[in-house]
């Protein structure tokens, strides 16, 4: 599987700690005693600290999710030298989407120009875009379409999140959204032709774990059976954060290790979901596995654009190069974890 191009697209609003901080005591003055928003600032602060988060990107004042999405698009087809009539497959991917139906992939097919192209969306919260790779690389092998597009647009910002704290005990179901960055990606996907790139992935799920991260819809008693035992708010981003890395943290090291060909393998460079630089550091020594290109203290949480953000990065920096071994791996909620090894061709 040869990857033609992977480009990333920002918005344009540079958010700093300082930032969110002053949104968060704006939003929570009313809500809480001098005191308590006091509290509040050191542990927001401190859990900044904790998790390497520094800066993230959201959308300025009139810039949407779809202009972002186009953009990627438009980059990574130029980069490929594709033209959009040649692409058979599309595959939108991630969190943020306008609609429950159609499928968002049918939205940014119409303004890519994919008219050739077949597309459907894929969501598997933070692991969508790995999922996406694991598809397109089947459907290639069996031969049913050979050129693909992945994009996604991950503008969740001010449609799921909440700076108002009511409680200081808020912030063990919300800090985390506060850590969000948004970002586009768009990853072109082809045929290898005949060059063995030693690609291998492995997915493993523990449902037992889906009340620890989650955007819920107004109907989710629907479906929760009395699962979510924590107060959730209809389509308000809920995490409880530290279970949820510790919890992660430990399936993703059991995965890595029951998992032979991926045990063995010996990176030349890594990428992971960025929830936390922190936690990505503390995984790689583990595991002993490096080095990793972090992503987090300068965009945040990207969502399922995490991994591929930072690999068109480290390939705009001269840090992944066409032959390189490459490690991904992925912590996300559901929980899912997934792991993946190759020899990266351009």
């Amino acid at each position: 599987m040869r990857f033609q191009a992977i480009e990333a697209v920002l918005p344009s609003q540079v958010i700093t700690n300082e930032d969110i901080i002053e949104r968060v005591k704006g939003a929570s003055q009313k809500g809480l005693s001098p005191a308590d928003l006091a509290s509040l600032e050191r542990r927001v602060r401190a859990l900044f600290a904790m998790a390497k988060t520094e800066t993230r990107y959201h959308r300025a004042p009139g810039q949407t999710a779809l202009e972002l999405g186009v953009s990627a698009g438009r980059a990574a087809l130029k980069r490929a030298g594709v033209d959009p009539r040649d692409i058979d497959l599309f595959i939108y991917v991630g969190v943020a989407r306008g609609y429950l139906e159609p499928a968002t992939a049918n939205v940014y097919q119409q303004h890519l120009g994919l008219v050739n192209a077949t597309c459907f969306d894929l969501l598997d919260a933070c692991a969508s875009w790995l999922r996406a790779v694991q598809v397109a690389r089947t459907f290639m092998e069996a031969g049913t379409y050979r050129t693909i597009l992945i994009l996604n647009s991950e503008c969740n910002t001010r449609e799921f999140g909440n700076p108002r704290f009511t409680s200081l005990a808020d912030l063990e179901n919300r800090f985390s959204g506060l850590t969000i960055g948004e970002a586009a990606t768009a990853t072109i996907l082809s045929p290898s032709n005949g060059t063995d790139d030693q690609f291998h992935v492995s997915f493993r799920n523990w449902g037992a774990d889906h009340g620890l991260c989650k955007i819920p819809l107004p109907h989710h008693h629907e479906y929760d059976n009395g699962d979510d035992t924590w107060p959730i708010t209809p389509l308000q981003f809920f995490a409880r954060g530290e279970r949820l890395f510790r919890s992660a943290f430990t399936k993703m090291i059991h995965h890595y290790r029951e998992d032979e060909v991926i045990r063995k393998f010996r990176p030349e460079i890594s990428f992971s979901h960025a929830a936390s630089d922190a936690m990505t550091e503390r995984l790689g020594k583990r595991l002993k596995v490096g080095p990793a290109y972090l992503t987090h203290r300068r965009f945040g949480n990207t969502v399922s654009a995490s991994i591929p953000l930072g690999m068109a990065f480290a390939i705009q920096e001269g840090k992944l190069l066409s032959n390189m071994k490459v490690l991904l791996g992925c912590g996300s909620a559901g929980i899912t974890t997934g792991w993946a090894c190759f020899r990266y061709t351009d």
